[in-house]
């Protein structure tokens, strides 16, 4: 019987009244909501559907009204009213599978569809089970809705039956399904019959290929992927490709050894020109199945190719690797291709596989690209220089410090630094032409290569600079060099008027490990710079060890946050049981971040120390200190624990600390 409630809800014209006589039903049981509840699973608006299945859902409907929801995937004309019902039942779970195996034989074809569509969602070996008896559905959407739902499951155990409806059924839609089915179970084997003989069908023959890429695990499947591979098709080849590539790569050495001679053989019959014509450009993942290929037939036919991939640097790994395997005409074939490249992408792309060869052959093509016109290419080969052994190329690429382009400078000047150990004279004289440039970045750049060549005097001229970037450098540099003449240049830049060079300084020191950096570092710990303090501390630490507790218990007690987070890092290295108890001592003094780091220290090393400030913590006014204070808790005696936490629970309002107390006391 209708209702007037739903006549008044079929009548409403107003969506948002609807919508909210929905919610109204949440305070009823099921027997009095259920008649407005189904209505509303097929109104026309997609927030009422969808807040009748939440009210329905909440409601828990029993095995009656599951049987009910059911029915009403039959209604042909309201395909809302069928997405709705479906997906509320599979929102039930499990419990309902039971009830919808029961509609399997049901004489309505389409409901028995949407009961396999359903079976195949929820998933568990009572439905997997279901959908194995669908395959044998007289109705061909049927059956194929039941192959789709066991390659979703994923179950090894399906393959046969598979396989078997696979032969005996002959319509193409469901042997679409059964194919992408094996695909996705993926269990690689045999080439099975069936599917072999399917692939001499037109309409079949790319899902047939895109199925062995998961399931083909022997010659007869690779010999069958490569007819594809040859296929005018362009889909029909290109989805052999990657499913050859696929096989390639998880074959074993005799099965890809045996390939690699069909591949071999193919090369004369179009298999190269085949290949190229399935390198498309942006589609990713069938230009690595063709790079995959190439590098198992290690043909110098497909070398332009690679060449080409090598600019894409998505694909350069992968070129690089089936450059290899081609062998040492790799090498020789790029230098050739380096001097036709139109593309300066290209050619940047032949320096870096050049270098990375360090193949002398290659010398010739690096030369030409220290001077070439793109300053891509100048910056590639300036990098690429420095793994390569000739006498000339230290003074190309030092000619390359007065480039106009900054990033070749930078590559020119990465590549002298390593040159350091061959030519030290060269190095030398291009440090000198440096410092003497007006250009503070190339003076930067000479604080590093007199470091290179241990020039200390050099770092000490460049330490009086007037740009305290320059002063900066040349501090950091004065760290690169033996132990006596770092620290002695130092010296001055720890009094330097920049703080950046002050840090430097003090950071360079602790690089230095000379333990008469010890007393201008303690001298450093009073500047006026809370971060230069924070260097100081750190290279005194890593210098001085257990000896600077005393500076550190001080530094802990009187200097701000910087300097505080410093001292965490300290007390973590030296561990000390005074300066634990120094931590601990001044606890309660501290906030934010300074707060949270001494607690989770405290928690890692000495948790006594820690325990009497509890109480404290777990009441701070910042809520990441209560959570981190909740979180160390964890180490406290189990009573102790419920008792802190079940307090903080009552007085807490955050709702990420709750969740955190409630993870804490076992009831999330």
């Amino acid at each position: 019987m209708v209702t007037s409630e739903s006549r008044s809800l079929a009548a409403d014209h107003d969506e948002e009244q609807r919508y909210r006589m929905v919610q109204e039903q949440r305070q009823l049981p099921l027997q009095k909501s259920r008649e407005i509840l189904f209505n509303a699973l097929g109104d026309e608006s997609w927030r009422v559907r969808k807040q009748a299945v939440e009210v329905l859902l909440a409601a828990r409907p029993d095995q009656d009204t599951l049987h009910q929801l059911i029915d009403l995937l039959r209604d042909e004309d309201n395909a809302g009213l069928r997405n709705a019902t479906a997906e509320l039942l599979v929102r039930c779970g499990v419990r309902v599978v039971p009830i919808l195996l029961g509609y399997l034989d049901d004489p309505d074809h389409d409901l028995r569809k949407l009961v396999v569509d359903a079976l195949g969602a929820l998933g568990g070996e009572d439905a997997h089970n279901g959908l194995i008896r669908a395959l044998s559905d007289p109705d061909n959407n049927v059956a194929a809705a039941a192959a789709e739902g066991v390659g979703v499951a994923g179950n090894a155990r399906s393959v046969p039956e598979l396989l078997r409806h696979l032969e005996q059924n002959q319509e193409s839609f469901f042997r679409f399904n059964a194919l992408a089915a094996l695909g996705q179970i993926g269990v690689p084997g045999p080439l099975p019959v069936v599917v072999k003989q399917l692939a001499s069908q037109d309409i079949l023959r790319r899902a047939v290929y895109e199925c062995l890429g998961k399931i083909g695990g022997d010659s007869e499947a690779i010999e069958l992927l490569l007819e594809g591979v040859l296929s005018h098709l362009p889909s029909v080849r290109q989805a052999a490709v990657s499913s050859l590539a696929q096989v390639l790569q998880h074959s074993d050495s005799s099965l890809r050894s045996s390939a690699q001679k069909r591949l071999c053989l193919l090369s004369d019959q179009g298999l190269m020109e085949q290949l190229a014509a399935s390198f498309v450009p942006g589609n990713l993942v069938l230009n690595q199945a063709v790079i995959t290929i190439l590098a198992v037939t290690a043909n110098p036919c497909g070398l332009g190719l690679l060449f080409s991939a090598l600019s894409d640097e998505r694909l350069a790994t992968e070129a690089e690797t089936a450059l290899k395997a081609v062998g040492p005409c790799a090498i020789k074939a790029a230098v050739a291709r380096f001097g036709q490249a139109e593309s300066s992408a290209e050619r940047a792309a032949l320096c870096r596989f050049i270098g990375n060869q360090g193949a002398v052959e290659g010398v010739v093509a690096i030369r030409r690209g220290l001077v070439d016109a793109s300053a891509q290419v100048r910056a590639a080969a300036a990098y690429a220089a420095a793994r390569l052994s000739d006498p000339e190329l230290p003074t190309l690429v030092a000619d390359l410090m007065d480039d106009e382009d900054v990033l070749v400078r930078e590559a020119a000047l990465a590549t002298l630094r390593r040159y350091a150990g061959i030519d030290q004279q060269l190095i030398s004289s291009a440090a000198e032409q440096l410092a003497g440039s007006m250009e503070s970045e190339r003076r930067r750049g000479a604080a590093l290569l007199f470091a290179a060549v241990h020039n200390g005097e050099g770092i000490a001229r460049l330490l009086k600079d007037e740009e305290p970037s320059v002063r900066e450098a040349a501090a950091r540099a004065a760290g690169k060099l033996k132990p006596s003449d770092g620290c002695s240049h130092l010296m001055l830049a720890l009094v330097d008027e920049e703080p950046d060079v002050r840090i430097a300084a003090a950071e360079a020191l602790g690089d230095c490990r000379d333990t008469a950096a010890i007393a201008p570092l303690r001298l450093l710990l009073n500047d006026s710079d809370a971060w230069v303090q924070a260097a100081a501390l750190r290279s005194l630490v890593q210098l001085a060890g257990e000896a600077a507790l005393p500076d550190l218990i001080k530094l802990w007690e009187q200097g701000d946050e910087v300097v505080q987070l410093a001292c965490l890092e300290a007390f973590e290295q030296v561990s000390s049981p005074e300066g634990l108890k120094a931590l601990s001592r001044d606890l309660g003094r501290h906030d934010g971040e300074v707060l949270k780091g001494a607690i989770e220290l405290l928690h890692r090393h000495d948790l006594s120390l820690l325990a009497p400030w509890f109480n404290h913590i777990l009441c701070h006014q910042d809520w990441d200190v209560r959570i981190t204070a909740v979180r160390a808790s964890s180490a406290l005696p189990a009573e102790e624990r419920m008792t802190l936490l079940q307090m903080a629970l009552d007085r807490e309002d955050n709702d990420l600390v709750r969740s955190e107390i409630l993870s804490r006391l076992g009831t999330a």
